[in-house]
């Protein structure tokens, strides 16, 4: 009898299979990016209804204590709206949103700086008031400046052009460098390090030699070091680093308040809504640190979920980017992984207190509407981008020939994906040298030619003069010998 391995005697090679086969199927990335989005959106709707008492007692005691909870599900019925419409979008459709949202984007960011129109809180000039909401116009920069980057590179590479580093940082590094400087102009230094996360993703996905990629990459560190430590607090928030215990009461007070609340979750936490480090302990613990609630009320077991939500997001987003064959659409999903994944990254690090605090929120778990709006449109864009791998669009043309579509595609009306064309290149008409001009010239019919005499002049003068012919003799006739 031949042994079997211990991985299949205990169903290992059976689990592998399984989960082989539902990697195969042409929607498993639809279905696992739609797991990852439900299972954060649910932890968001979860910590907000947790954190809402002690949200308004942060407020001043004002209004209902229900009041956040309240306002972040009008945010997710709004940012449900905007995830359906995303999702209907066609990657061509997508690039042509590029230009007209950036343009929207720099007006908004120049708008936030003008007084009466912006409002500043704590210090910083980074919403627009608009009655019932308030917009963070940096929010919208972001998809703004994904979408210009990645259609930029895609037609670059399209026209075969990436092969000199100059059409390679022009004006893409040149254009990310205006829109951080607009944005700590606010100042929000937390911001401009996701610009450079979406930078460095472009320049990652459009295969950047090592290089080059180690030379931006060094640049943009020293860029960022050098903004941390040109305004005081900042300075003493990198001092406080080190050793936030030192400086519990000042400047390390968030770093060690943080780690006192994740300690005391345990493995499976204290129970939802039974945490106290919440109520005056953690500052905002509904937005930059709820993952210090997280880990109070939730314990290990719920900052383990939150991290597995997040690593399937990147698996997906990176399997969406090699799957497809549209340039635009591998560019821009594997941006937005880099981009939602880094931020995911900062923000868990400087809570455990392995990164300095930025003050960046947790994508679709942390409370704040604009930032939450944003996340539903990329990851709208990112489904339809699912939608229309290859593998996909066949079974979904198929089924629509067949109308054999689900009762959900029926009722949303969402439109069948069509299959990626690849964009034909102009060939040059102009002739190539002076000859082909010349006779092309002379082929044209007469009725074509210029009538003017100065044109008739110029196209005398340009031919060459004609030679002479030479009289040819006759030749006397040989006489034949007898």
């Amino acid at each position: 009898m031949t042994a079997v391995p211990a991985r299949e005697r205990f169903g290992g090679g059976r689990a592998r299979a399984a989960v082989h086969q539902f990697l195969q199927q042409p929607f498993a990335s639809v279905q696992m990016l739609l797991l990852a989005v439900v299972g954060l959106l649910g932890f968001g709707i979860l910590m907000s209804i947790s954190t809402t008492i002690s949200a308004a007692s942060d407020n001043g005691g004002t209004g209902s204590i229900w009041s956040q909870g309240i306002k972040e599900g009008l945010f997710v019925c709004v940012g449900l709206v905007i995830f359906w419409f995303a999702m209907r979008l066609s990657p061509r459709a997508l690039r042509a949103f590029a230009y007209p949202l950036l343009a929207l984007a720099v007006a908004s960011l120049l708008a936030v700086l003008i007084p009466g129109i912006g409002v500043g809180v704590y210090g910083a000039r980074r919403w627009i008031d608009l009655g019932p909401l308030q917009l963070q116009p940096s929010e919208l920069a972001k998809v703004a400046m994904m979408l210009w980057g990645a259609d930029l590179l895609a037609r670059k590479q399209q026209l075969r052009t990436l092969k000199r580093a100059r059409h390679l940082f022009v004006p893409l590094v040149p254009g990310f460098a205006l829109v951080s400087l607009l944005v700590m102009a606010e100042p929000d230094l937390g911001t401009t390090c996701c610009f450079m996360l979406i930078l460095l993703g472009l320049l990652w996905m459009v295969g950047m030699p090592m290089r080059y990629f180690a030379g931006v990459l060094g640049v943009v560190g020293a860029a960022i070091t050098l903004l941390a430590v040109a305004a005081p607090y900042r300075l003493d928030r990198l001092k406080s680093f080190t050793d936030p215990f030192k400086h519990a009461k000042t400047t390390g007070y968030h770093t060690v308040e943080g780690l006192y609340a994740l300690a005391s979750g345990g493995v499976f936490g204290v129970g939802l809504g039974q945490g106290t480090s919440k109520y005056g302990w953690v500052p905002n613990a509904n937005s930059d640190y709820v993952f210090a609630i997280i880990g109070e009320e939730l314990g290990l077991v719920g900052c383990a979920a939150v991290l597995a939500l997040f690593g399937l997001l990147a698996f997906v987003g990176m399997r969406i980017a090699q799957r497809s064959v549209d340039p635009f659409v591998r560019l821009a999903a594997g941006t937005t992984t880099i981009w939602l994944c880094g931020q995911a990254v900062i923000n868990i690090g400087y809570v455990s207190g392995l990164l300095p605090v930025t003050g960046i929120p947790l994508p679709m778990i942390s409370a704040g509407g604009t930032s939450l709006l944003a996340t539903f449109f990329v990851l709208g864009m990112m489904t339809s981008f699912a939608r229309h791998e290859p593998l996909a669009v066949n079974v979904a043309r198929r089924s629509y020939r067949l109308d054999r579509r689900s009762r959900l595609e029926r009722l949303a009306r969402i439109p069948v994906p069509r299959p990626y064309v690849a964009p034909k290149r102009r060939t040059s008409t102009r002739p190539a040298d002076a000859t082909s001009r010349t006779a092309s010239a002379t082929a044209r019919p007469a009725s074509s030619r210029p009538a003017t005499a100065s044109a008739s002049r110029t196209r005398v003068a340009s031919a060459p003069p004609a030679r002479p012919q030479r009289p040819v003799a006759a030749r006397p006739a040989r006489r034949r010998s007898a």
